[in-house]
């Protein structure tokens, strides 16, 4: 990831302290301990005022139904009104803002320097970044700093609709960068079978056998140059190492410049998302207990491995039928998590990801690089709670910021949402949603153990 995002206080009562980020990270400012900088005695900060993402070269900032608002080089963003409640305030705020090098941030009596080392030698007079589809100069979209192959806002905003189509095509016109286990040229692809904010998964037939594969189709949302291509190819080929009953077996990937793609074990069953809809929107406990089991079964394993999911939830956990019995499968190992830490993903936490929000845990934001098993261990509880209660955990206030609820709703108990759940069972889901970590089960193993003691 080429760059970093420098952050330095140039005035107020922290004056002089400086945050870097090498990484993709997130950054808190407000009256609350957990935030980054926390002003306790400054009237015109909120208790959590506005969160900043970076992902080198690029940072953005979103203020989050403050009082006072956000200025951006003397421009607010956000804020509410006087007589306005922060739901009223919350359904006018900004959208996110982009900010480069020499912008200025100022909240109440503090004020913020943004810089930019974007980590390249490219000379001033560097060519132009284009799209590798249509071949339009990109440079208004991109921060400076970045090189590589890229795909534009339009050209990705056309894939939506096919973003195979424009993988095929890109294959044809070049060889593919890398691959591992099998060849693309090998399979038929056939039917949508499921999209998201960071892809498209299809149905794939091969050529010669016959045997069906999901094909899923990643288009990074930033230039991708050589050296982040081949450390994410890197981690994948480690992550598809791991082989469990209960994990979805890569078969093989590659990619061709900015657009990425896994060849994936096919579970004809669909997600537990989709059995969710076909029942209705939740499942009994006699259906769902063996399923979720199973998936905790799978996370064990992960977690015994040293690896963390970072992204569980219930469409990320596939079906497949074994006579009368439904066998459970983790899907998307290793790649939403790597996708992320090569930057590939752009903005998650003020991004457009709102899908994902209601499965993170609060050290997602506040400790968004420091990932845990027992982070997981909060995602593989809110879906549990939503397979059995048809509800998410937290509630969301009308005009409430996402990104709020997740940092201020505690859960609700499980047995409000359905008083007819065992105790022993409502008992374990609370447990693994606790906001305290060190309450929580620690890691998957633990919350199986209950949880199949629970089902007993």
């Amino acid at each position: 990831m080429p760059g970093k995002v420098i952050l330095t206080i140039t005035s107020g009562p922290k004056a002089g302290q400086a945050f870097v980020f090498d990484e993709h990270d997130t950054f808190l400012f407000g009256r609350m301990s957990d935030c980054h900088i926390c002003l306790v005695d400054d009237a015109f900060v909120s208790r959590h005022h506005f969160i900043l993402e970076a992902n080198p070269p690029d940072a953005q900032i979103r203020d989050l139904g403050s009082l006072h608002g956000t200025y951006v080089n003397g421009q607010k963003f956000g804020g509410r009104k006087q007589h306005e409640t922060p739901e009223e305030g919350a359904k006018s705020q900004y959208p996110q803002v982009a900010l480069h090098h020499g912008d200025e941030v100022k909240v109440g009596k503090t004020t913020l320097r943004v810089e930019v080392d974007s980590g390249t030698s490219l000379p001033a007079s560097a060519p132009a970044l284009h799209c590798q589809r249509c071949g339009k100069d990109v440079s208004a979209e991109v921060a400076a700093g970045h090189e590589g192959t890229y795909i534009c806002e339009s050209c990705q905003h056309h894939a939506q609709n096919d973003p195979a189509q424009l993988l095929v095509d890109l294959l044809h016109e070049t060889q593919p960068a890398s691959q591992a286990g099998v060849a693309l040229s090998d399979y038929t692809i056939g039917k949508l079978l499921g999209h998201g904010g960071m892809g498209a998964v299809y149905l794939a037939r091969h050529k010669k056998t016959g045997e069906l594969a999901a094909l899923k189709i990643m288009l990074s949302k930033v230039p991708v140059n050589s050296s982040a291509k081949e450390q994410f190819l890197r981690e994948i080929e480690v992550t598809r190492a791991l082989q469990h009953p209960h994990i979805v077996r890569f078969l093989g990937y590659g990619g061709q410049d900015s657009t990425f793609y896994f060849l994936l074990e096919y579970c004809e069953g669909g997600t537990l998302a989709q059995l969710m809809q076909q029942r209705g929107g939740r499942l009994t406990l006699a259906e769902a207990g063996p399923i979720l089991r199973q998936a905790l079964e799978g996370l064990t394993y992960i977690h015994e491995q040293g690896f963390v999911h970072r992204d569980l939830k219930p469409q990320n956990i596939l079906l497949q039928s074994n006579n009368d019995a439904l066998i459970t499968k983790i899907s998307d190992m290793g790649i939403a998590k790597n996708f992320e830490k090569a930057g590939f993903s752009g903005m998650t936490a003020t991004g457009s990801y709102a899908g994902a929000y209601p499965f993170m845990p609060r050290e997602q934001v506040t400790s968004y690089k420091h990932y845990k098993p027992v982070s997981d261990v909060w995602a593989m509880g809110a879906t549990c709670y939503l397979v059995l209660t048809g509800q998410f955990p937290r509630i969301q206030r009308s005009g409430q910021d996402a990104i709020d609820v997740v940092l201020s709703n505690e859960a609700i108990p499980v047995c409000q949402r359905d008083p007819h759940l065992p105790s022993q069972v409502a008992e374990v889901i609370d447990r693994s949603l606790l906001m305290n970590v060190n309450e929580r089960y620690q890691n998957a193993q633990e919350m199986y153990e209950a949880f199949a003691k629970a089902l007993k």
